[in-house]
């Protein structure tokens, strides 16, 4: 199945012109297997270099204090003999403690039903206190699963115009750009990578983006994209479930039914790979819902990329993506016990006649390695 697709990968872009420990990495389960959330801090994505949000069991939205507190103007301090860090700003002074649900603002306690945590060396703290004791605004966007942080000085720059942002909070560039609307927080090489497209990003939003190609219906298709590599990106040698693997995968795309079959019967081939490799991997995908273009058979997401190899025997080889790849995709030796974080496509499609932007799903297993598509980069 798998050189059938990216034989169709190929034509279409020719048309279009528990705790696991190995290698010193400690996998906290707080956050195993969840969809990771984004969250934007006046305008911008905040990329954290390890550790990731997550949700607790209070469905509290957990964030590493300093890379969100820094970003809103704070000045972050850790006493190691107590466990507890402040966040500094004119006039506010704000302590956490790991493990209690008494934080101070300024000397006075406030009780919370969560408490900051300690995670893979992250101090990890409740989003919302820490940043509305900041003075900002929070907002959930239930369409993206993200988090929009906004201070007093940002919004006024939204308001009198200073900044534009597109429907997801992010702030546009402004960057003049024939084929892309940029957004001021995404590097420069995502735009120079190869973008096959009958309709580019700026071409197909000016056209389609207050119709059938709007927030919503990006949002649903992203949602895909993350569960897809959700469960191709979070998987364990050691207990994986070939059915529930197989049904996170197939669910995910937008297949027939005699492609759909194909993938069904080729995913206990992969599962068998894993074994054998020895594989456990740890990541996500979190696609740039504004950077979404079209090709005749559907959306094409730009899509963020961040994964690690924990381990494997054969590292070639180990997400789906690049096992027994095609002559369209790279497969090379990686590290283990390393984020690797950067940026591919991921193309979808839809066997729906009718409506089918409530239908696009993802086209290929093979994605995040494909030819000039994608760069990846170690988290230093």
């Amino acid at each position: 199945m798998k050189k059938v697709i990216a034989t169709v990968t190929a034509a279409v872009a020719l048309l279009a012109s528990g705790s696991l420990a190995y290698n010193g990495v400690q996998a906290a389960t707080e956050n195993e297997g969840q969809i990771m959330v984004p969250v934007i801090v006046n305008g911008h994505k905040v990329k954290f270099p390890d550790t990731e949000p997550y949700v607790d069991s209070n469905g509290r939205t957990m964030v590493p204090v300093r890379f969100v507190s820094e970003k809103l103007g704070g000045k972050v301090d850790w006493n190691a003999a107590t466990r507890t860090v402040t966040i500094a700003t004119q006039g506010k002074s704000i302590s956490l403690t790991i493990g209690s649900k008494a934080p101070t603002v300024n000397g006075h306690s406030v009780e919370l039903d969560t408490a900051a945590a300690m995670v893979d060396g992250r101090t990890m703290v409740p989003l919302r206190f820490v940043s509305e004791a900041l003075e900002s605004k929070v907002t959930w966007d239930e369409g993206a699963h993200a988090v929009q942080i906004t201070d007093a000085a940002y919004q006024a720059k939204i308001d009198n115009g200073t900044v534009k942002l597109d429907a997801w909070g992010r702030e546009l560039s402004g960057e003049a750009d024939e084929r892309w609307n940029k957004l001021a927080d995404v590097p420069e090489f995502v735009y120079e990578l190869a973008a096959p497209a009958d309709l580019n990003n700026k071409s197909f939003i000016a056209k389609y983006g207050s119709s059938w190609a709007d927030k919503a219906h990006v949002d649903k298709w992203a949602d895909h994209v993350r569960e897809y590599y959700k469960a191709q990106l979070n998987v364990d040698y050691r207990n994986i479930d070939t059915e529930s693997f197989t049904e996170a995968i197939v669910t995910n795309m937008g297949l027939d039914g005699f492609a759909t079959s194909e993938a069904r019967q080729e995913m206990p081939n992969y599962i068998a790979w894993l074994k054998q490799n020895h594989v456990i991997l740890r990541g996500y995908a979190d696609p740039e819902n504004s950077l979404v273009r079209y090709a005749r058979s559907g959306p094409i997401f730009r899509t963020h990329f961040k994964f690690m190899i924990v381990e494997a025997d054969d590292t070639t080889q180990t997400v789906m993506d690049n096992w027994n790849a095609s002559v369209f995709s790279d497969s090379f030796e990686m590290k283990k016990g390393v984020w690797y974080d950067g940026y591919a496509d991921v193309s979808l499609t839809t066997n729906f006649g009718n409506n089918q932007e409530e239908h696009y799903a993802l086209r290929y297993t093979e994605n995040m390695f494909l030819k000039e598509r994608y760069k990846y980069e170690e988290n230093k």
